[in-house]
């Protein structure tokens, strides 16, 4: 029978088709899996899979399924734990290495007196605040986030683990311990003080794995502030014995301020004049120095380290006059070389110090994490925080194996960092060094220091916390959520809406009417203080545009145009809050034109602190805020 012309049936399996319409086209054989493999997979390993068992090929799918579903390979998991992976490869030697040398060689030697003298608030021997400038200043340099943050000991924590190691260890009632007895006492100290490094770094680790690096989100910098000035004050009057001289047992417990402050009055008599001597000398030399780095930060090259230099001329002037043989006053004596032998820290004792890590770890990272978020947010960078969590409490839990105790942070030393040109975690390596060279060879020149010194070190390395307490008139009149803001010349706006042609017109007005920049700039500013107070022309305003979510052009023109409006009429005005697109529109828009950079505040508390320090107001209450 004959078919349509240029048809044919479909050929067969082994048949080839010399037919080049569709009508001839070769239909597609069923596609089996060996076909499969054999187009498509490895065609060298099919006699292999054919031959495989059925159990090893489920298996084999099993564990591709798993991978398939899993989180992020090995090599991205890596990266994640160890930041310098990340960070290390896009490193600007020349541009960096010399600031990141000269901030750690400057820090490091910072480090190794105030190691020293927090060991003693610790209620250890001084050798052992030198591990703890030492091992976590090299493991957060390993796994930490913070590009600016200095570790080490901190005066907070140190105290906090003193009062635990006081009472759990206590001292003898009778006293007049021989030296074998105060090696052993020293000891049990040392142990659980680093029990509560192992305790607070476990703990941390739990928060690491339970991922609450969230909670640094509701770290206020009002909180973490009050904490640290309160502990200034607990510190400088712990310190008062050793700055007088006076052998008193430190008071532990409720009240232990006051109950202190009564025994050094009670005691006051009995004071060595020789030790308050020697601590009148080094205050009046620490103190005007600290003041002089602040005053010049900007023309000195690097900080004057004023530590050491107290450190070396008190070591000469007690070695060549003998003042602890003459004067019976207390030196630090000898400093073991090298390092601690490994020792795991006794867990029989962790039930006993659980309720003491707890509040070391929650103090570790409200302190670290709120300190590398105000860098991170000054020089543009980010943290993790569930990676601070990780790095702070590997760094506790691995250097309570060489006999260290808690760390953290430290205020004083990251301002140092920075003051002194760090821009990366490198500089964490110089300072490891310096401290590395104290325990191996320089150890034996601080065998004549005077603790004396030491307490001093504590009291001046205060500074920043003792001058945050000015803060606090501040922090009640420019936030009505952590207190109640009046302050003359300052007016705060808050603008809740996005800025766009809808509502440039409210926006316009609403400044107008609070600055007096209305018809003619004759208008009074309006005032939210009390019926009588005398209105002052406003000076500076500060516009928190963090409920600015989104602006168009005809906003931004809008932001423009008040900035010149503000700069003819005498007003500083001073941004605070703006989110990324916000800030791009109105960079569009031409702002810089208007301001500099130094008028842009990540928060409205730096705006108005800037506004009260640099530009002086002062008056009567007249302050403008509106929501």
């Amino acid at each position: 029978m004959s078919g349509l012309p240029g048809a044919s049936t479909c050929p067969g399996p082994g048949e080839a088709s010399d037919l080049k319409s569709p009508l001839g086209a070769k239909f597609r054989e069923p596609l089996t899996e060996a076909r499969f493999q054999q187009l498509f997979g490895d065609a060298e390993q099919e006699p292999e899979l054919l031959a495989e068992p059925r159990w090893s090929r489920l298996r084999r799918l099993w564990k591709r399924r798993a991978r398939a579903c899993s989180g992020p390979g090995p090599w991205p998991l890596l990266r994640a734990r160890l930041p310098p992976l990340r960070w290390l490869p896009h490193y600007r030697w020349r541009a960096w290495l010399l600031g990141d040398a000269v901030a750690g060689v400057t820090v490091g030697i910072v480090h190794v007196p105030q190691g020293m003298a927090f060991a003693l608030l610790t209620s250890v021997p001084p050798v052992f605040g030198l591990y703890t400038s030492f091992f976590p200043v090299l493991i957060y340099t390993l796994l930490g986030t913070g590009r600016h943050l200095s570790t080490g000991t901190f005066a907070v924590l140190s105290l906090m683990t003193g009062s635990a190691v006081e009472r759990l260890v206590p001292e003898p009632l009778e006293g007049n311990l021989s030296g074998i007895e105060r090696e052993q006492l020293d000891a049990q100290r040392v142990g659980a003080a680093a029990a509560m490094a192992f305790g607070s770094g476990a703990l941390m680790l739990g928060m690491f794995a339970l991922q609450l690096g969230v909670l640094a989100t509701f770290l206020s910098e009002p909180v973490v502030k009050a904490l640290t000035s309160g502990a200034a004050l607990h510190v400088l009057v712990s310190q008062l014995p050793s700055l007088l001289g006076l052998p008193l047992p430190r008071q532990i417990g409720c009240f232990a301020l006051f109950k202190t402050l009564a025994a050094v009055l009670t005691a006051l008599p009995r004071s060595s004049p020789a030790e308050l001597t020697v601590s009148a000398l080094s205050l009046a030399l620490l103190v005007p120095v600290k003041e002089l780095n602040v005053r010049f930060r900007d023309r000195l090259p690097t900080p004057i380290p004023g530590e050491i230099v107290m450190v070396l001329l008190a070591s000469v002037l007690c070695f060549t006059s003998s003042l602890d043989t003459r004067y019976n006053i207390q030196i630090v004596g000898l400093l073991p070389g090298g390092f601690p032998r490994p020792l795991l820290p006794n867990l029989a004792e962790l039930p006993r110090i659980l309720a003491d890590s707890l509040p070391m770890a929650l103090v570790t990272f409200a302190v670290s994490a709120s300190l590398a978020s105000i860098y991170a947010d000054k020089y543009s960078y980010t943290i993790d925080s569930n990676q601070e969590l990780f790095a702070h409490g590997v760094s506790n839990l691995i250097s309570s194996l060489f006999s260290c105790f808690p760390n953290s942070a430290t205020l004083a030393t990251t301002s140092l960092l920075v003051d002194a040109g760090g821009n990366t975690q490198v500089a964490g390596l110089f300072s490891c060094m310096v401290v590395l060279s104290v325990l191996l060879w320089l150890g034996p020149f601080f065998y004549y220091l005077p603790k004396a010194v030491l307490a001093c070190i504590n009291i001046s390395s205060m500074r920043q916390m003792f001058f945050q307490m000015r803060e606090l008139p501040q922090l009640w009149r420019i936030s009505r959520v952590d207190f109640l803001l009046q302050v003359p010349g300052l007016c705060i706006l808050s603008y809740p809406t996005p800025l766009y042609f809808g509502t440039r017109g409210q926006f316009r007005r609403i400044l107008e009417w609070h600055l007096g920049l209305g018809e003619g700039g004759k208008e009074a500013p309006k005032t939210d203080g009390p019926p009588d107070a005398v209105a002052e022309p406003v000076r500076v305003v500060v516009l928190d545009c963090s409920g600015v979510t989104f602006a168009d052009a005809a906003g931004a023109r809008e932001v423009v145009q008040l900035a010149s409006r503000c700069r003819d009429a005498g007003i500083h005005l001073l941004l605070a809050q703006c989110n990324a697109s916000v800030l791009g529109t109105l960079t569009q828009a031409g702002l810089l034109d208007r301001v500099t950079p130094e008028q842009l505040f990540v928060s409205v508390q730096d705006a108005a602190a800037y506004a009260l320090e640099r530009l002086e107001l002062t008056g009567p209450k007249t302050c403008t805020v509106w929501v």
